[in-house]
C-alpha cells in the first residue's frame, strides 16, 4: 500500500492537483480572513465611534454617570457641551427650525445599553452597578484611552459582551462635581447583540468557504487532469514519433546488413558481380539520409515558420502549375490547371509553392499511370483557395483522421516503393497552420481525393 502511494505522489497529476488545491486553499483562507475582519470592524464601528467621541468629553461622561444613578430611566443626549434629557432635546429641537439638517446627526446618544462607572484615586467605584455585575470589575489603569473588549457574568446567570475605554478625570474636568472623589471613568457599551449577529454570520461564512474549499478539492481534480492532457498528448506523440522513425530506419538497415553480409560471403567477387547489392545498398543509404533530413527539419519547424510575407502574382502560379504538367506528361499522367487568381495576393510564396507542391506529389503518387489531377486556385471573398483532385485510390474515413499525423501512410507498401515516408501531409499542415489557413481532404467523385488549402490573403 505504501508503494502504491508514494507511486501515487510521486507522478505530475499528483504534483499539478497539489498546486491547484494549495492555490484554492490561500484564497479561500484570505477571503475569509478579510471578510471576518470588515465583519468585525464595521459591525463595531458605532459603540467604537461613541467610545472615542465620549472619552473627549469628561465632564459630560460624569454628568451622565450621575444622572443615571437617580434616574435610571432616562436617556440623554449629548450635544454641544451641554447635557439634557431627551424631552429637553426634542423642545430645544422644535425651536430652532432652520438649524441644519445634520445637527441631529451629530449628536451623541446615550441609551440603555451605554454605563459608566466612576472610581476614585484609590480604584473603588463611586457609583456601583450590581444589576449589570459590572462593578465586579477592577479598575483598568494600563490601557487608558484605548478600546479594549470584556465579557462580564450578569446577575441572571448569563454573561454580557461589552466594549469600553477607561479615561483619567482632572480636577477642571469635573466641574459641578469636581467635589466629588472622583479620579477615573470607564464607560462601557453592551456588544452582547452585535456580537451574537457577527458570530452567526461568521459561521455562515465559514461553512460557505468550507464547502466551496471542498469542492475545490474536485476542482483541482479537474484542472490537474486539464493540464496533464497536453503533456500526455505530447508524450504520446513522441513515443509515435520515436517508434515510427526507428521502423523507418530498421527497413533500410536491415537491407544495408544483409547486402553487406552478402559481400563478405564473396570475398573474391569483382565489383561488378557485386553491383546490384552495392546498388541497393546505396538507395537504401539514399533513403536513409532523406528520411533524416526531413525528420530534421520538421524537429525545427516545429518552433514555428519564418513568414516572408510579399506581394505575389497570378503569374507566379502559372509557373507553379507549368512544371507540374512536365512532371505529370514524363510520368504519363494528366493535369489539368485552372488558376483563377486575377490579383496579387500577400502571402509567403515559398511556404505556398512547397504547401502545393506536396499535395501535387501525394496526388501523383496515388494515381495510376493514366490518372488524371486537376489543380485549381481560385479567390473567394477574403480567402484563397487552392484545390488538388485526383481520381486515385481514395482514402477511407478512418484514415481521413490520421493522414496528417507524421508517418502515417494510407497504403504503407506502395508508398515505400514510390519513397515516401508518410511526412508530407504533416508538414502541409503546419505550412498551413503557420500562414493561418485550414486544409481540409474529401472525397471526389466518383473515385479519388480532393485537398482544399484556404488561406488569407
Amino acid at each position: 500500500m505504501s508503494k502504491r502511494f508514494k507511486k501515487i505522489i510521486s507522478t505530475d497529476k499528483f504534483s499539478f492537483f497539489i498546486r491547484y488545491f494549495a492555490v484554492f486553499t490561500l484564497i479561500f483562507g484570505l477571503m475569509t480572513a478579510i471578510i471576518f475582519q470588515l465583519m468585525r470592524s464595521t459591525m463595531y464601528q458605532t459603540s467604537d465611534s461613541t467610545l472615542a467621541r465620549i472619552k473627549d468629553a469628561p465632564a459630560l461622561v460624569v454628568g451622565f454617570a450621575i444622572a443615571r444613578t437617580y434616574e435610571p430611566n432616562s436617556e440623554f443626549i449629548i450635544q454641544d457641551g451641554n447635557i439634557a434629557d431627551e424631552s429637553d432635546s426634542a423642545e430645544s429641537n422644535s425651536n430652532t427650525p432652520n438649524s441644519p439638517k445634520n445637527q441631529k446627526d451629530d449628536q451623541l446618544k446615550l441609551g440603555y445599553n451605554t454605563h459608566v462607572l466612576l472610581y476614585s484615586n484609590d480604584g473603588v467605584v463611586v457609583n456601583p452597578d450590581n444589576f449589570t455585575g459590572l462593578s465586579d470589575l477592577s479598575l483598568d489603569k494600563k490601557n487608558l484611552g484605548e478600546i479594549k473588549e470584556t465579557t462580564v457574568d450578569s446577575t441572571f446567570g448569563g454573561s454580557e459582551d461589552y466594549r469600553y475605554v477607561t479615561i483619567e478625570l482632572a480636577p477642571d474636568d469635573l466641574g459641578y462635581y469636581s467635589s466629588y472623589d472622583i479620579k477615573y471613568a470607564t464607560i462601557f457599551v453592551n456588544v452582547s447583540q452585535i456580537k451574537s449577529s457577527i458570530e452567526t454570520y461568521e459561521t455562515a461564512v465559514a461553512i460557505v468557504m468550507v464547502s466551496a474549499w471542498l469542492i475545490s478539492i474536485l476542482a483541482s481534480i479537474y484542472l490537474s487532469n486539464l493540464s496533464m492532457r497536453p503533456i500526455l498528448i505530447s508524450y504520446q506523440k513522441q513515443k509515435d514519433f520515436v517508434e515510427n522513425a526507428s521502423h523507418e530506419l530498421r527497413t533500410p538497415l536491415a537491407v544495408l546488413q544483409n547486402r553487406l553480409e552478402g559481400l563478405f560471403r564473396h570475398p573474391n567477387a569483382t565489383i561488378l558481380e557485386s553491383s546490384e547489392s552495392i546498388g541497393s545498398s546505396l538507395e537504401e543509404v539514399r533513403n536513409m539520409r532523406m528520411l533524416t533530413t526531413n525528420l530534421l527539419n520538421l524537429a525545427r519547424r516545429d518552433d514555428g515558420f519564418k513568414l516572408d510575407i510579399v506581394e505575389v502574382p497570378p503569374s507566379y502560379f502559372d509557373e507553379i502549375f507549368e512544371n507540374y504538367m512536365m512532371i505529370a506528361d514524363e510520368n504519363g499522367k494528366t493535369v489539368t490547371v485552372n488558376n483563377l487568381i486575377d490579383q496579387p495576393i500577400r502571402t509567403d510564396k515559398v511556404l505556398v509553392k512547397q504547401l502545393l507542391t506536396i499535395l501535387f506529389d501525394n496526388a501523383m503518387k496515388y494515381t495510376e499511370e493514366d490518372g488524371a489531377i486537376q489543380v485549381t486556385a481560385n479567390i473567394k471573398d477574403k480567402l484563397v483557395y487552392f484545390t488538388v483532385a485526383d481520381n486515385g485510390l481514395g482514402i477511407s474515413d478512418s484514415d481521413k483522421k490520421k493522414i496528417f499525423d507524421r508517418f502515417y501512410r494510407v497504403d504503407k507498401a506502395r508508398t515505400r516503393s514510390k519513397g515516401g515516408f508518410g511526412l508530407g501531409l504533416s508538414l502541409a499542415l503546419q505550412i498551413s497552420n503557420s500562414l493561418k489557413g485550414t486544409i481540409t481532404v474529401r472525397d471526389n467523385q466518383p473515385k479519388g481525393t480532393i485537398f482544399e488549402v484556404r488561406l488569407p490573403r
